[in-house]
């Protein structure tokens, strides 16, 4: 059984991180240095956090040596998509002729790799692995009922006369039919 000493500020991150640590690996963990630190064996400490003996020699290990941020580090897999072998291929595609709807992105990216995508899958690869995101189009507003040179002409003239004809400047309020 090994021997080890734990500073005061380590046994505050410690007891902090037994119960406050997102990740529930990390506080199992700690509970087996809190119980460590306060001199219990290991057959103890594994029977009091209900994990094996192998689990509690592999955090002490850990700790011994890396410290703290070995015990807190959790390794993850994230398993890399088969797009990201073809991103040159499809980001110069995309740049070239930006996809309109998911529905032909999904499409080419089947026509140019043979790998097929759901949308959501297509969707994510395109935000997070390209940079590309949806973008909404609307159509530029006209007033109602006319055409575009009358609305030039209308346009034309306000720059034309000024802000004070249009509001009628130099008219009577009452020939406006304005009452106040």
């Amino acid at each position: 059984m090994r021997h080890f000493d734990f500073s005061d500020d380590v046994l505050e991150e410690i007891q902090r991180d037994r119960f406050k640590h997102p990740t529930r690996l990390v506080q199992e963990r700690m509970e087996i240095l809190w119980l460590k630190a306060h001199g219990i064996s290991h057959a103890q400490i594994a029977e009091l956090s209900c994990a094996a003996r192998s689990t509690v020699q592999r955090t002490l290990d850990l700790y011994a040596n890396g410290g703290l941020e070995a015990v807190r580090r959790v390794p993850r897999r994230v398993p890399a998509s088969a797009l990201v072998a073809h991103r040159a291929t499809l980001a110069a595609e995309f740049e070239a002729r930006p996809p309109q709807t998911l529905a032909e992105a999904r499409e080419r990216i089947a026509r140019l790799t043979n790998i097929y995508r759901s949308r959501t899958q297509v969707w994510e690869f395109l935000r997070k692995e390209l940079g590309l995101h949806c973008r909404k189009v609307a159509a530029i507003p006209l007033p109602p009922k006319r055409t575009a040179p009358e609305h030039a002409a209308t346009q034309a003239a306000f720059l034309k006369d000024g802000v004070g004809a249009a509001f009628g400047r130099g008219a009577s309020r009452s020939a406006l039919g304005l009452l106040c």
